[in-house]
């Protein structure tokens, strides 16, 4: 059995001992209570500063809100999404994804999310998220056909 070999075994075996923790650690009981917290933190600082409440499904949409007041264009924390003007179609269907991300890891979210990087392109959260419809890359155009000229 070659050192590569073994290194496989070892994180194998460390995955499997690991499991149930983190199997406990994502549980509904365990995160909920602290996506409900986040939400409505979220919401209190929205209304706090005089920001325009809607819902967009699950998303509390709160918009207007001064620039200082979240991060980039806009931040999601628990189902609350913290913006000023940032509302197109786009950026709610990408912040529903953090919405669902929060919902999946409750406050653990946090750390889980720095720890993934703060440059968007690279961070996992924000590639799931969608990058295109984040606003981090340059939509893709469709592709012109090129026109062969006719011979004359």
């Amino acid at each position: 059995m070659g050192l590569r070999s073994i290194g496989h075994a070892t994180g194998r075996a460390a995955h499997a001992a690991l499991e149930p923790a983190r199997r406990a650690l994502l549980s509904d009981r365990m995160t909920e209570p602290g996506y409900r917290l986040a939400t409505r933190a979220a919401l209190a600082w929205g209304r706090l500063l005089g920001g325009d409440v809607r819902t967009a499904g699950e998303l509390h949409v709160v918009s207007g809100l001064p620039a200082w007041a979240f991060g980039r264009g806009g931040t999601t924390v628990g189902a609350t999404f913290l913006t000023s003007t940032n509302v197109s179609p786009g950026i709610l269907a990408h912040e529903e994804v953090h919405r669902q991300q929060w919902r999946r890891y409750g406050l653990a979210f946090i750390p889980l999310y720095y720890a993934a990087g703060i440059e968007a392109t690279t961070n996992r959260f924000e590639v799931e998220a969608g990058l295109e419809l984040g606003g981090y890359a340059p939509r893709q155009r469709e592709r012109r056909t090129r026109r062969t000229p006719k011979a004359s």
